[in-house]
């Protein structure tokens, strides 16, 4: 049984994105854009870091070491069952340089800065990177990233003045200020405007703004969700492996997880079914 907190929304909308990049990175035809299951897990981690921070900051009971221990314990296990799986599959049908390569990528993902190695070896979409059994966990070191730098942050701003509106302005700050260097970088190096962390902060932020929003505060919450999932979908049509990402395009599926979440839809057909629930719950190890 779920406790009262538990949202529905937030687990259905992880099955949504694990899908999307399942069957993008599986080459399934209509899903050419899967690739924006990552912003739609971006968004929801910005938006559960800052309850998770801002709260505890309020309560005055705030840990750095243990939010880092708490994020540790859910992230790394997994990750390392999966990197020392491959290395011991890969020692028996690898080439030397192969093995070579995946032993690379294993310590860079379990340390999380696998995105900085991919970047610099080629991009996301280029044909090599198929062959790069560890490639998807480059998400996760953006978002570690995050983690590290994050609380810290949000703590010393709280610090300054204990204010949930004086937070909002940096998160604004924060958002502007990445997205605009998204738009820069991403156009003069796309390979980097993908796989960095100043280039996606700003997708983890937006999500942190709907923390600051009183959900009793929110009209029309049906319709927002269901525009939500309009935006998701438009997407997945009009955006393929060519499309400049993140840049401007990435604001529609951010926005439409932006909405989805700000609606707050606890019994909605879109994400309260029991195949999403196991999908959603299921979705770090898929």
């Amino acid at each position: 049984m779920k406790n009262s907190s538990f949202r529905y929304d937030i687990n259905g909308l992880r099955a949504y994105a694990v899908i999307l990049v399942v069957l993008f990175h599986f080459g399934i035809t209509g899903f050419t854009a899967g690739f924006i299951g990552v912003d739609i897990f971006f968004v929801i981690s910005g938006f559960l870091m800052t309850s998770i921070v801002v709260r505890s900051l309020e309560k005055g009971n705030f840990s750095v070491l243990d939010f880092y221990l708490s994020r540790g314990i859910r992230i790394v296990p997994a990750l390392f069952v999966l990197c020392l799986t491959l290395l011991i599959i890969g020692w028996f049908f690898l080439l030397p340089t192969d093995y070579k390569a995946l032993a690379k990528h294993s310590l860079s993902s379990i340390n999380f800065f696998s995105n900085i190695i991919y970047w610099k070896e080629s991009g996301y979409f280029s044909t090599d990177s198929h062959n790069k059994a560890l490639l998807h966990t480059w998400s996760l070191s953006v978002e570690w990233q995050f983690y590290i730098l994050f609380p810290i942050i949000v703590a010393l701003i709280y610090k300054i003045k204990p204010s949930r509106k004086f937070l909002l302005y940096f998160f604004a700050l924060g958002i502007i200020s990445s997205l605009i260097l998204s738009f820069i970088i991403t156009n003069k190096s796309p390979s980097a405007g993908f796989f960095l962390l100043p280039t996606r902060a700003w997708e983890l932020l937006f999500g942190g703004l709907i923390f600051f929003i009183p959900k009793d505060k929110v009209p029309y919450a049906k319709g927002i969700e269901v525009i939500g999932f309009l935006l998701i979908a438009i997407s997945c049509y009009i955006f393929s492996i060519s499309t400049l990402w993140p840049s401007y395009n990435a604001i529609l599926p951010v926005l439409g997880t932006f909405l989805i979440l700000l609606g707050h839809q606890q019994n909605s057909i879109f994400t309260k079914g029991k195949l999403f629930q196991w999908f959603g719950n299921n979705s770090y190890s898929i």
